[in-house]
């Protein structure tokens, strides 16, 4: 039953992150549901699913599910009586137009339980493609097992008619983006249609437009669509998942929204030719080499909105400090993670905005306590953490001889840290891992340490390290230092104090299976509730939109900021 339990990776893209309301047509086993509500855990989801058997699997992972055909008037009043008052805020039609007696009657039907300003998110196989021409010139029309011409498909499509069909049910605008499949075997069948065609006088472009796709990706907005709004962003090559935690993951939220269109790179960016001027992002880039500078000047005199990201001390590189702070000062604004390193960069630049951080998903993750049933895995993970682990040591090891094989250390990134630890705790080291696989270690262990001196360098450090853990279902051991700032840390958290016997904490955490879930439930709670990414696009993209609509002042101020500290 591989059908009903795929995961269509690219729709769930088009569905825009801050939707608080999804209705899902064809919720099979419901997987695609549950992904998304793993992005949006407060979400309203309604899932429709013909068969009963696979309903019944769907309703384990999704909060609503009705069994029955959408195209049936109970089916459809059942709909209507679980939507919010308001009306959805989407609606996902993955490949099941096609599988409708009318698509044209239901889409209608179902374009009402939208909201004024919701949209339809829907993939379409496509009747063009190659696959399905180049056989019907030979006089062929074969169905299948599954496929385009699978043998449940009632209704075909090509993109026109599937533009006249979301045209008829009343919506008024459409996005289609092509999802090719096998371009490796695409190519020679599109370029004996193109000669074919070119005789019958019609252009290449047109038959790869058309006969390239394999399904057709859409977007139909009950209203119209907002102003475009072009974003791009330039990090540093990934480490430690910094680079994800401020350009990857807000930016990726950020393309779900109507209207924005995203490009972001790891140390190199090639803009799309067609992509307007917008907000450009420098993620800690310190701007002060030559061609740097030219970069900077260039995207400004394109019309570009120019933006500082940084999200540690600057002080720490020396490269910010012999420029005299010059990335920050050049630029339209800045942007930060924390309050408190805001208030140390305003004096370079007046234009200075805060975005915390935030996880894009809750983790997937064992409920029993201890997860794996046994043994509680203790998390350390991070980089140029020798000076706080040293602090934490002492009253550590002790406390880990003493658990025995109740316990398991698991260690990532720093393989001296993992040398150091005295023979006879258990323990597992994991070199550095990409951000994906960092969480799934994490989420395989129960509580995890967050050593953070009280040093300048520390305490201007974001929370990101708490709030991951959170998402995973890991309680944090940590210091006060950054990871005190809120007072919803202190009910989740099990706080050491400098000179604090971090052994203890460990120790009775580990022998109190009972706390330790109620802290787990709590954060999972908390970071489901404040510190998604859906809780913060429309903001960032809010920011972002009056950050270019106010270019023409912001370059005014920017010019005239760098005139008076060359003068001083």
């Amino acid at each position: 039953m591989a059908y009903f339990s795929n995961i269509n990776a690219e729709l769930l893209e088009k569905i825009p992150v801050t939707s608080g309301s999804v209705l899902e047509i064809g919720c099979a086993e419901g997987q695609f549901g549950a992904a998304f509500l793993a992005r949006h855990p407060e979400a309203v989801y309604v899932g429709v699913e013909l068969l009963p058997e696979v309903a019944a699997k769907a309703a384990q992972r999704l909060p609503t599910v009705l069994s029955g055909s959408i195209e049936d008037d109970d089916v459809l009043a059942a709909v209507t009586a679980a939507a919010p008052p308001d009306g959805f805020a989407v609606l996902v039609l993955g490949n099941v137009l096609e599988h409708l007696r009318d698509p044209w009657r239901a889409l209608t039907r179902l374009r009402a339980l939208l909201r004024p300003d919701g949209l339809c998110a829907a993939c379409i196989p496509n009747v063009a493609h190659w696959s399905v021409v180049l056989p019907l010139l030979q006089g062929k029309w074969e169905y299948a097992e599954n496929g385009l011409l699978d043998r449940t498909h009632l209704r075909f499509f090509t993109l026109e008619s599937m533009r006249e069909l979301f045209r008829k049910a009343g919506f008024a605008a459409l996005e289609a983006s092509p999802r090719v499949l096998w371009p490796e075997k695409t190519a020679p069948p599109l370029q004996a249609l193109t000669k074919a065609a070119a005789s019958l006088g019609i252009d290449a472009a047109t038959v790869q437009r058309n006969a390239a796709p394999y399904q057709w990706l859409l977007r139909a907005f009950a209203g119209q669509l907002p102003t475009p709004l072009s974003v791009a962003a330039l990090g540093l090559r990934e480490q430690g998942g910094v680079t994800r935690a401020r350009v990857d993951a807000p930016l990726t939220a950020l393309a779900t929204r109507p209207g924005v269109r995203v490009a972001y790179g790891h140390a190199s960016l090639e803009l799309p030719t067609d992509m307007p001027p917008g907000v450009y992002i420098f993620h800690r880039y310190f701007l002060h080499e030559a061609g740097m500078q030219r970069k900077l000047e260039d995207l400004v005199a394109a019309g570009w909105a120019v933006v500082s990201e940084i999200d540690d001390d600057p002080h720490h590189w020396p490269q910010y400090v012999d420029s005299d702070f010059y990335a920050f000062r050049a630029v339209h604004a800045v942007t930060c993670s924390t309050p408190l390193l805001a208030d140390m960069l305003r004096p370079f630049n007046p234009n200075v905005f805060v975005l915390p951080n935030a996880v894009s998903r809750l983790e997937p993750f064992a409920r029993a306590t201890p997860k794996d049933g046994t043994r509680c895995k203790i998390f350390f993970g991070a980089f140029n953490r020798q000076e706080d682990w040293a602090a934490m040591a002492p009253t550590l090891y002790p406390a880990l001889h003493d658990l025995g094989d109740a316990v398991e250390l698991v260690v990532v990134n720093d393989r001296d840290i993992f040398d150091a630890v005295p023979a006879g705790i258990a323990r597992t080291f994991h070199p550095r891992l990409r951000h994906g696989d960092y969480m799934r270690v994490l989420a395989g262990c129960d509580l995890a340490l967050l050593p953070l001196n009280d040093t300048p360098f520390n305490n201007f450090k974001s929370d990101l390290k708490f709030v991951e853990c959170c998402a995973a279902g890991v309680v944090p051991v940590c210091s006060p230092v950054v990871y005190d700032s809120r007072p919803e840390h202190r009910e989740i958290g099990v706080f050491v104090p400098p000179g604090g016997n971090w052994g203890k904490a460990v120790h009775n955490l580990c022998r109190d299976p009972d706390e330790l879930l109620a802290r787990r439930q709590r954060g999972l709670t908390y970071v489901a509730h404040q510190r998604m990414f859906h809780h913060q696009t429309a903001a960032r993209e809010a920011l972002y939109r009056h950050l270019a609509q106010t270019r023409p002042q912001l370059e005014a101020q920017r010019r005239a900021r760098l005139a008076a500290w060359k003068e001083a």
